[in-house]
Parts: C-alpha cells; sequence; structure tokens
C-alpha cells in the first residue's frame, strides 16, 4: 500500500502507486488533475516536457520505453522501469542532445513538447527581483533619505511634495505592484490551467514597469526640464494595467467564477483605472509636476492603489493562500463574498468623494472600508489555529503565521483611525491634519501591506521554485525590524502633532524598516537563484536535501536507497522538489542520520555515472 504519510507537493509528482493508474483522458476535454484545469491533446495525454522523469514518460507512454533503453537505461533493476531522473539530466548523463531526445520521444508517443515549461516555471523571479531592486533604492531607501532630511529640517515642508510622490510611486508601482503581478503571471495559470502569459510580452510589461517608475521619479524631480517624461511615464502605466487586466480576463473568462476570483478581477479593474488617473494628473502638470497636485490629487492615486488594486488582490488570492499558513479551519464564504462587494462600493465612494462629491461621500467610504476589512479579517479566522504544527521543512517556518496576524490587526488599526479622521475632521468640512492621514497610510502600506507581502512571499515563493527558504532563521529578525520600525514610525507622525522633537526620531524607523527589508530580499534572492545541485554535487548532503536534487545528480543512488528500506521510490513516478530526504525518512519510519550517513559513504565509495 502506498505511505500516505508522504505527502506530494508538486502536482507532477505522481504520488501514487503504479498499479493505480489515471483513468483515460478523453482528447480535447478540460480536466482536473492536482486541482488544475488542463486542456488534453488530440491524442488524449498532455505535452512532455524537460523536467519530467525518465519513469514518468515510461509509464505515462509505453512506447519511449524502447528509446531509453537504446541510450542505456537499465531494465533488469529491482524498481518500475526508469529511473526518478529527469529527462535534462538524462541527456546529459547519456550524452545525447536534449532537443534530440525530446523530439524521438515526441514522435514515440504521438504528443508534443512544452519547450517553455521549465522557463515558465520562473516568470515570476524578474518581477521579484525588480520589485526588490526599486524597493532598497528608489522606493523605501529614498524614503529613508528623505526622513532624514525631515528630522534635519524640524518639519515636514523639508521636502518636497514631489519627492514624497516619487517615493510614493516607486513604493506602489515599483514594489507592491511588480510583486503583486509577478506572482499573478506565475500563479494563476497553474490554478485555471489557461495559457501561460507569452515570453516577449511579460519582458514587455515588466519593461513597461520600469519605463514607467524610472520615468515617473525623474520627472517628479525635474518637470520643467523634462515635461514629455511624465506624460510617457502615465503611458507606460496604462500599457502595463491594461496587459495585466487583459492577462486577468483571459485567465478568469468562460469559467464558473470562484469567489476568490472576483477581488482578483476587481484588482485588475482598480489598476486599469488608477493607471489612467496617473496618466490624467502627470499630462495635466507635466510642466508644474508633482508638486502642484492637490491633496485630493495624492489621496486619490493613494486609495485606487492601496483600497482598489491591492486589497481587492489580497483579498482575492488571499482566501487561498493564507488559511496555509496560519493553520486556520476554512474561511467564512459568505462573510468574504459580503466583505468584499461592501469595500469595493467604499472604493467607488471614496474615489467619487475625491473628484468633489463631498465630505459624507468619504465618510461612507471610510466606513465600507472598515466593515469590508472587519469582515474579511473575521472571515479568514486568522487567530484561530485549528490545525496541529507541522514540523516538516517543506512546510515553511511556523513563526510565518505571525506576519497575516500582525497584518491583519495593522488593517483593523488603520482603517478605525481613518473612520475616527473622517468623523472628528472631515463631516465638519475641516481637512484631515496630514500628519495623521501620514499615520493611516503608513499603517496601511507598511503595517499591513508590506508586512503580508513580506511574509506570504517567504512562504509561496519556494513554493513556486520547488524549494526550501535558504534562511529560515530569518524568518523572525525580519519581522521585528519592519514590524518595531512601523509601529514607531505611526507613533511618531502622531507625536509631531503635538512637538516639533518627535521629528528628531523619524529616521530611526526608515533604518529599521529599510534593514528588514534588506534581511528580507537577501532571503528570497538566496532562494530563488541559489543551486542546490551545485551543493549536492559538492557531495553537500543534509537532511534538508532534496531527494528529487539527489536522485538527479545521483540516479544510481536510487537502487541503494530502495535496498535500504525506502520503498516509496518503488511506488512514485517522480518526486516532488520540495520533499528532503529528512521528511521522506521519516515517512518510511527509517533513522534520517543513518541514512544519510549511509549516502555519504555511498558518495565516498561510488563514482556517479
Amino acid at each position: 500500500m502506498p505511505n500516505r504519510s508522504c505527502v506530494c507537493w508538486s502536482p507532477n509528482c505522481g504520488n501514487r502507486s503504479p498499479s493505480r493508474l489515471p483513468e483515460p483522458i478523453q482528447p480535447g476535454k478540460q480536466v482536473m488533475t492536482s486541482g488544475k484545469l488542463k486542456t488534453t491533446e488530440p491524442g488524449g495525454a498532455f505535452p512532455l516536457r524537460p523536467d519530467m522523469t525518465v519513469r514518468q514518460v515510461a509509464m505515462d507512454y509505453p512506447a519511449c520505453r524502447e528509446i531509453f533503453e537504446r541510450y542505456g537505461e537499465p531494465a533488469d533493476r529491482p524498481l518500475p522501469f526508469g529511473h526518478l531522473e529527469l529527462l535534462t539530466h538524462f541527456a546529459r548523463r547519456r550524452g545525447v542532445p536534449l532537443r534530440q531526445l525530446l523530439t524521438e520521444l515526441s514522435q514515440a508517443a504521438g504528443v508534443p513538447v512544452d519547450w517553455e515549461a521549465p522557463r515558465a516555471e520562473h516568470l515570476h523571479r524578474p518581477f521579484i527581483t525588480s520589485a526588490l531592486v526599486l524597493t532598497l533604492t528608489l522606493g523605501a531607501g529614498w524614503g529613508m533619505l528623505l526622513l532624514f532630511a525631515i528630522a534635519w529640517g524640524n518639519s515636514w515642508q523639508a521636502v518636497s511634495p514631489g519627492m514624497v510622490v516619487a517615493h510614493g510611486a516607486t513604493q506602489l508601482w515599483g514594489f507592491v505592484a511588480l510583486f503583486v503581478v509577478g506572482i499573478t503571471l506565475r500563479y494563476l495559470p497553474s490554478v485555471t490551467g489557461r495559457t501561460r502569459s507569452g515570453y516577449l510580452l511579460r519582458h514587455g510589461l515588466l519593461l513597461m514597469f520600469w519605463l514607467g517608475v524610472l520615468g515617473g521619479f525623474v520627472w517628479a524631480l525635474f518637470p520643467s526640464a523634462l515635461p514629455w517624461m511624465g506624460v510617457a511615464s502615465g503611458v507606460a502605466f496604462t500599457i502595463a494595467a491594461s496587459y495585466y487586466m487583459a492577462f486577468v480576463v483571459r485567465q478568469l473568462a468562460f469559467l464558473p467564477l470562484p469567489l476568490w476570483g472576483w477581488p482578483v478581477l476587481a484588482s485588475a479593474m482598480w489598476m486599469l483605472l488608477w493607471a489612467i488617473a496617473e496618466l490624467a494628473l502627470r499630462s495635466y502638470f507635466r510642466h508644474d509636476g508633482p508638486d502642484h497636485f492637490r491633496q485630493s490629487d495624492r489621496q486619490l492615486l493613494m486609495e485606487l492603489a492601496l483600497f482598489g488594486f491591492a486589497l481587492n488582490a489580497i483579498y482575492g488570492f488571499g482566501q487561498r493562500l493564507l488559511p496555509g499558513m496560519t493553520g486556520t479551519r476554512t474561511p467564512t464564504w459568505q462573510a468574504i463574498r459580503v466583505g468584499v462587494a461592501v469595500h469595493n462600493a467604499g472604493v467607488l465612494a471614496r474615489g467619487l468623494a475625491h473628484l468633489g462629491f463631498g465630505a459624507v461621500a468619504a465618510w461612507v467610504g471610510a466606513a465600507g472600508l472598515a466593515a469590508g476589512g472587519l469582515l474579511f479579517v473575521w472571515a479568514m479566522h486568522g487567530y484561530r489555529r485549528t490545525r496541529p504544527t507541522d514540523p516538516r521543512p517543506e512546510i515553511g517556518p511556523e513563526s510565518l503565521r505571525y506576519y497575516v496576524q500582525l497584518a491583519f490587526a495593522w488593517l483593523v488599526i488603520a482603517f478605525l483611525l481613518l473612520v475616527a479622521g473622517e468623523t472628528v475632521w472631515g463631516v465638519r468640512g475641516q481637512a484631515i491634519p496630514s500628519a495623521y492621514l501620514g499615520a493611516v497610510r503608513h499603517a496601511l502600506t507598511v503595517g499591513f501591506l508590506t508586512t503580508l507581502i513580506v511574509g506570504v512571499a517567504q512562504r509561496l515563493l519556494p513554493i513556486l521554485d520547488h524549494r526550501l527558504l535558504r534562511w529560515p532563521r530569518l524568518v523572525l529578525p525580519i519581522l521585528a525590524l519592519v514590524g518595531s520600525g512601523n509601529i514607531l514610525r505611526v507613533g511618531l507622525e502622531f507625536g509631531t502633532l503635538a512637538s516639533d522633537a518627535v521629528f528628531a526620531w523619524l529616521p530611526v524607523s526608515g533604518v529599521l524598516e529599510v534593514g528588514g527589508l534588506v534581511l528580507f530580499s537577501v532571503n528570497v534572492l538566496a532562494t530563488m537563484y541559489f543551486s542546490p545541485e551545485r551543493a549536492v554535487r559538492s557531495g553537500h548532503i543534509t537532511l534538508r536535501t532534496s531527494v528529487a536534487t539527489l536522485l538527479a545528480e545521483f540516479p544510481d543512488l536510487e537502487d541503494a536507497l530502495f535496498a535500504w528500506g525506502v520503498k516509496y521510490l518503488g511506488r512514485v513516478r517522480s518526486v516532488p522538489r520540495e520533499l528532503t530526504l529528512g521528511s521522506l525518512c521519516r515517512s518510511e519510519g527509517l533513522d534520517p542520520e543513518q541514512i544519510l550517513q549511509r549516502i555519504r559513504d555511498w558518495l565516498k565509495s561510488c563514482s556517479p555515472t
């Protein structure tokens, strides 16, 4: 019987007994595999991929077995035919050009080759890397320098509004939007089974983001010298938002739209409206720059970005991602449905208020946002863990759930502060103090949004890259730095309403937050770009080593592991790339340290073929 304790994390792992093959699939039909909709080829099977294993191809397409045998794959092993070795590694080990091997297999199997699949698994990386570079330089990094200038001048007026707008636009477009778009391009097709974006299109999209952010930053500082750059950056954002909207619609159209799909679709719509508003303002003030934006203009852009785009994306994707991080029970779907509707009504009311429809609309919008946020937090049960702690490293550090809980707390605090501000000042026709709005804005952008992005990224990016978080011990220090910096910043902004002496402490909050973002960037970049194959080739094997990587580099080790009692290897077609040696041994009831030592001894005594 299959070992049920060994969980499969990969959609292609084939974690089942060879005697229990999938039922025949009708050609051209959409089928559900591992929770994903896929469309079969005319022959009734799926395309070949370079990252499939020899055994997986041999079992799914028996006609390919003769090709593998011709290239030296043994047929007299105690295990099912075919090593648990990727086709890329098999071709390299046997000295066969990969394209030649896959062409022969494709002809024998009667299915095409999906050459783009391995590269598409990493399509999010340029977006995430760009987001980190931009936030550490022109976003949070520039914001920290502005805090030093404000502290030196002992006043918010020590820096121009244009400098602040340049910082804010970089954080929203260059960090938040790039992160969300990159994850969406990678994650959404894996859920819907629809065609992923093309290589040139997604790199063109990334280019538009870079042009928009860099062009807008330079224009904000030198509008009179480069008025055309403001318009060009707005056009770039509008093109990027239009493509993103088309991509989301194409992914979700003609499907029974799930509950999480509605806010994702709304997020794309609000992003397009945000880009159009940016283009309109940058065109109108192209010679004067953002220094001449009205307070309502800046608020409109910020709220379209935060409330319209970012929160809808979180309310959508969060339904699928957050329960697994927090270990909570199934969300209350009806409360989420109502909360999303109320939230978007609030965004609309706030937008109308900034366009001149009065203080009542602003208060109603704030109340709608607060009600929607409270309903979402309650419906997600983020503070009531119901599932036991899982010690396996593949699940991710237990402390990641604290990010979600802290972010939820700041979301509630920020919305309550917004409603209070509109009640005390707004409905009486008075302008809410800039420092008060700044505190609310920071509670949302850093307290909620950045905290949640940083936490979710340290769980989701390892999943998308099929590997472990590089340095799990950095999770709590990152949370401490970002969390303490945000608490200090929000408190100090309120403090400036009472005393000018508080300004001197503002840079401390910026240093803490940027320090947390630096550690976070190092951790996720190392996770994405560190090569586990190189470590395995050098003989650095630990209990956290990926079993799939180990078998790919040393395929003959598979027979030895099977002889030592790892019977799991005889039941599967491929091994999930996240599965570690320690977890596999424990699931088989074996002593992990003993197996590890045996592997090290085997590597010393045997030369890989």
